[in-house]
């Protein structure tokens, strides 16, 4: 699934915001400290010569409770259909929690359930657990690394598809349980009070397939809690089942909805 977006144009739009924006005042931090949140949301649709939907979503948030315990949350999703066949549809819901164990570094228990339809299979779902090191930790950058293992089940489906991309039909395997090495970098960095990249990458490895991901995104603000968000997210499936691809990419332009927290960042 590809839902390309014109990233060169997208970005010479940032650049001048950025630099209309870079001498703004940081505002100041006024919301609840224990927690954090990002909600992002793009659609697109043309018409005439062509007929294509895509739209997509994001939402990640942090909480903390006292000073050793903090819980990640997110969900995400997309869809993409051409001349009104779904060519693209996808969701995962994940969870973490990770206990302190000195001030950077922590313990962690997550996990994970990944629905592509298009992926080749219809589901991936892994437990993991590991430890975490914060690296960088000020208001204006942040990464954290970690490593684990755990358990993950999935179900591998053999698809068949038209020329247009969309599934004729879909046979699926029987599911299989293999341990998984796990593993996660995630990065932030504010280049002005209007200016943010965020990235992330993620291999989640076993013998039946290795999930490997990886994204980027520069978000500038309209307001304090609104801004544009340009972005690339890569997905790699080293064993998909017949009638998939193992590498999807997708580029979207979002609205983005940020209550920011300065010493908590919604990973």
């Amino acid at each position: 699934m590809r839902l390309p977006a014109g990233l060169p144009a997208i970005c010479l739009l940032f650049s001048c915001v950025t630099a209309h924006a870079e001498d703004a005042p940081a505002p100041a931090f006024t919301g609840d400290p224990t927690w954090a949140s990002r909600g992002q949301l793009g659609y697109s649709k043309t018409s005439g010569n062509s007929d294509t939907t895509a739209a997509n979503f994001l939402f990640h948030a942090a909480h903390t409770v006292g000073d050793d315990w903090k819980f990640l949350m997110g969900a995400e999703g997309l869809y993409g259909s051409t001349h009104g066949e779904t060519t693209a549809q996808a969701w995962d819901v994940h969870g973490q929690a990770n206990y302190s164990l000195t001030p950077r570094l922590y313990c962690y228990g997550g996990l994970r359930y990944d629905d592509d339809r298009f992926s080749g299979f219809a589901y991936q779902a892994a437990l993991t657990s590991g430890v975490g090191y914060e690296f960088l930790k000020t208001d204006a950058t942040k990464l954290t690394g970690q490593v684990g293992a755990g358990v993950r089940r999935l179900q591998p489906e053999i698809l068949v598809k038209d020329t247009t991309g969309g599934i004729i039909s879909s046979m699926k395997l029987d599911a299989t349980t293999d341990a998984v090495f796990d593993a996660g970098l995630t990065f932030e960095h504010a280049f002005n009070p209007a200016t943010k990249l965020l990235a992330a990458a993620t291999v989640e490895a076993g013998q039946n397939n290795t999930l490997s991901t990886a994204s980027v995104s520069l978000q500038v603000k309209m307001t304090s809690v609104l801004a544009l968000a340009a972005g690339v997210q890569i997905s790699h499936n080293s064993q998909p089942a017949a009638g998939a691809v193992s590498t999807d990419t997708l580029s979207t332009l979002n609205l983005v909805y940020e209550i920011k927290n300065p010493k908590l960042a919604p990973e």
